[in-house]
């Protein structure tokens, strides 16, 4: 099974088509192997609890996607609950991760 890793970086909401992120995270979940989506930076803003996005990122949890979201960049901008689905977690977990290998890694 392939292994992808998806790295969020930007506010989603903040560029037109952010969005698409989360569609070509569903997509490589449910058609083809395990997908990780790391939220870092302005990337967090997404996963706060009750945002906009809430129920898309639990979707994505709900179909066997990974999300987590830096611990360092939700203190950063004040972020405490996270949407349910979405775990906190270090650059150091990111960089395991990556050492482990991955089929294919995204950067937004």
């Amino acid at each position: 099974m392939s292994r992808y890793l998806v790295v969020a970086s930007r506010d989603i909401a903040e560029y037109r088509g952010g969005d698409s992120l989360f569609d070509l995270s569903e997509s490589l979940g449910k058609n083809q192997g395990n997908v990780f989506l790391f939220l870092v930076e302005n990337g967090v803003l997404c996963a706060r609890e009750n945002s906009h996005f809430s129920s898309r990122m639990t979707d994505l949890a709900s179909v066997g996607i990974q999300i987590l979201a830096d611990d360092v960049s939700c203190r950063a901008r004040g972020i405490r609950r996270l949407t349910p689905g979405v775990h906190f977690s270090g650059m150091d977990e990111l960089a395991d991760a990556i050492g482990l290998g991955f089929d294919n890694i995204y950067w937004y």
